[in-house]
């Protein structure tokens, strides 16, 4: 879960610009979805490229604030979890 945020912000912005689209929606009826694009504007915010990141899809700019509550979820469970393991090994 750390792994991939850092690895996406390790890699050049550019780096899902080009090739082939792996949408499903593209694929088989060559229209773009609404979430088309989101990879690679979800990339360039990570590189605080935001004029390029809605290029790429302008819902985007929600995507953020959206990760940052999961991961934010996801860490309190963790904290939480690793306080019910001390409490029930009486080491809290």
């Amino acid at each position: 879960m750390i792994a991939l945020p850092v690895w996406l912000m390790l890699s050049p912005a550019d780096y899902f610009d080009y090739g082939e689209s792996v949408c499903p929606s593209v694929l088989l009826f060559d229209r773009e979805c609404p979430g088309c694009g989101m990879t690679r504007a979800t990339q360039h915010l990570l590189h605080f490229e935001f004029s390029e990141a809605m290029d790429f899809n302008r819902l985007s700019i929600f995507l953020i604030p959206v990760l940052a509550l999961l991961y934010a979820n996801i860490f309190r469970k963790l904290v939480m979890r690793i306080i019910k393991q001390g409490k029930k090994s009486g080491s809290l």
